[in-house]
């Protein structure tokens, strides 16, 4: 899933960045944020839905 979502760049990586996907009920990438505060990206991703 990291590799699909850019997270990571191959599988056999020993961390992921930290990134944002919001998915719609269509399960199509609605926003991509590349670089996200973890804590404060819920409040975020809530608030654009």
């Amino acid at each position: 899933m990291g590799l699909a979502y850019g997270a990571c760049d191959d599988a056999k990586a020993a961390n992921a960045r930290r990134v944002g996907v919001i998915i719609g009920p269509d399960g199509r990438v609605k926003a991509y944020y590349p670089k996200v505060d973890a804590r404060a990206f819920p409040q975020q991703a809530l608030a654009e839905i």
